[in-house]
């Protein structure tokens, strides 16, 4: 999803390290490509990186995947997890 990461592991296999990073796909490209995704399959999604987190459209992603019947999974460092909700976007129309 991102190359972008709070953290910059030796071990990490991303090559992940704090962006912003050029490149990336748009959040219409990632809607575009589960609905391709989707036409040929129900695979299990998994969002990783880099820190998916850092995405501000992750949870609109992963919410669009889920409607569309996809099992979406999510693989963040765990570093920013909190016990309080955080605030999405709507999704689109």
């Amino acid at each position: 999803m991102t190359r972008n990461c709070n953290l910059s592991c030796v071990h990490c296999r991303a090559a992940a390290q704090r962006g912003p990073h050029g490149g990336e796909l748009s959040t219409d490209t990632c809607l575009r490509l589960l609905d391709e995704i989707r036409r040929v399959g129900e695979p299990i999604v998994i969002l990783t990186g880099g820190e998916p987190l850092l995405r501000d459209d992750i949870f609109l992603i992963a919410r669009y995947g889920t409607e569309k019947g996809l099992r979406m999974v999510m693989a963040p460092n765990g570093t920013l997890l909190t016990e309080e909700p955080r605030a999405t976007p709507c999704m689109p129309a």
